[in-house]
């Protein structure tokens, strides 16, 4: 995969991103600490320690990511001035969750994430909206499950949903797309 200079995917979240725990600043008043999947029960526990009983709002593990966002977004209503949001999933979970987290107004450097396990990313049709979940990366071409375009992947993904851009690889060429559902 090759990599633009200047890209909205955030360092940990690219193919060569190291998987040890991003240093984080402890100086918050609380934490909420979320993990998804097998991988993330250990470093969920981890950090909980770490942060220790005193500043810990909660620490969670799911095995799903609409859990997991549901629950993050319930705490984040209740959360006050100084909570710190650690995040430990895989790559898709932890766009989704740190989403979730810039949504509600926290900044870069209130979250902490540290991706942990294999998932799928999400990629949004800007043709016609649908979602579509692949294993692939930047730069891959995959079939919109909405409209059947071929969609190239690409160096976007936004702050707000944690999906990835997609658009029609040969939209500069082509003037119907092979096999696009009417």
């Amino acid at each position: 995969m090759s990599q633009i200079a200047y890209s909205s995917i955030p360092a940990w979240a690219r193919p060569a991103a190291p998987t040890d725990d991003v240093p984080f600043d402890l100086s918050g008043r609380s934490y909420i600490i979320v993990g998804v999947g097998p991988a993330a029960t250990e470093p969920v526990h981890r950090w909980a320690t770490t942060v220790g009983s005193d500043n810990l709002c909660c620490a969670l593990t799911f095995e799903d990511v609409d859990q997991a966002t549901a629950t993050l977004r319930h705490e984040l209503l209740r959360a006050r001035v100084g909570v710190r949001v650690v995040i430990l999933a895989p790559r898709g979970a932890a766009l989704a969750l740190r989403g979730v987290a810039t949504t509600a107004g926290l900044m870069d450097d209130e979250i902490g994430v540290t991706v942990v396990g294999v998932d799928a990313i999400e990629v949004f049709c800007s043709h016609c909206t649908a979602l579509t979940r692949t294993d692939l990366g930047v730069d891959d071409v995959i079939d919109c499950a909405g409209c059947g375009r071929h969609l190239l992947i690409y160096h976007h993904v936004s702050r707000r949903s944690g999906h990835y851009l997609g658009f029609m690889v040969d939209a500069e060429t082509a003037s119907v797309a092979e096999g696009v559902k009417q």
